[in-house]
């Protein structure tokens, strides 16, 4: 596809869905290149971006997926750390186009590219965005840069915890993981939590010296000493079959 197709895509795509951001995939069919329009469930749309998984799953039906584009809603189209970090997880070009309205209409900024380049952030104090910045994804980092594990990056149903589905249940024993009961946790184990809900909704990484490290929705990144709350409120303790 040219760039200039794309861009005039993406304009149409993200006036059509403001103030919210608007995203998609770049698919390639045949010959052709065409973008493709999947509907934004994040939680906080205007600044976010979690792609539906039925409408995903349908533009991979269609073709091979070469690109993942969106719009930011009245920002620059630099990408933001989440957007770099998507785009290794992805291991796809990304495209971003700024979107911004005026008395005389809307004004367009972009595509700008990014290509995967070896992005990696900290684990302290990062921003959370569902599906790319979360508990989840701490845990894959942690596991890849420490252990050299690659841990599955499973599609996020937003709140899933409230529909009752168990994300972590249904995914913990695909990645080797064995429940203990009763043993001294060391690290790199794995904390099954329920925090004010009555399914499991996030999971924290024992670092030694009675510390966790974990992502909670909504917040920053961060350590936190495991006990009191923390340690009520865990469901599961795992650990890698390789270290057990």
């Amino acid at each position: 596809m040219d760039i200039k197709d794309l861009a005039l895509a993406m304009r149409e795509f993200g006036e059509a869905q403001y103030p919210n951001e608007a995203c998609g995939l770049v698919v390639k069919v045949g010959k052709k290149s065409l973008p493709v329009v999947c509907r934004n469930r994040a939680e906080d749309p205007r600044n976010n971006f979690v792609m539906d998984i039925h409408d995903y799953a349908a533009a991979a039906d269609q073709g091979e997926i070469i690109g993942v584009w969106h719009t930011h809603v009245e920002c620059p189209n630099s990408p933001s750390d989440a957007d770099l970090v998507g785009c290794e997880n992805s291991g796809l070009p990304w495209y971003i186009t700024s979107i911004h309205k005026s008395e005389d209409g809307f004004i367009s900024d972009g595509p700008i590219v990014v290509n995967p380049s070896g992005f990696e952030l900290p684990y302290l104090e990062r921003p959370y965005v569902f599906g790319v910045l979360d508990c989840w994804s701490l845990v894959r980092d942690y596991y890849r840069r420490e252990f050299g594990i690659t841990l599955g990056d499973y599609p996020r149903i937003e709140k899933f915890w409230e529909q009752g589905h168990d994300f972590f249940g249904q995914n913990w024993k695909n990645e080797g993981m064995v429940k203990l009961i009763d043993r001294e946790p060391i690290p790199g184990d794995l904390f099954i939590l329920q925090t004010g809900h009555a399914n499991p909704n996030h999971i924290a990484i024992y670092i030694g010296d009675d510390m966790i490290l974990h992502h909670c929705h909504g917040r920053l990144s961060r350590r936190d000493i495991y006990a009191g709350y923390w340690h009520k409120h865990t469901m599961l303790h795992l650990r890698h079959e390789s270290k057990c």
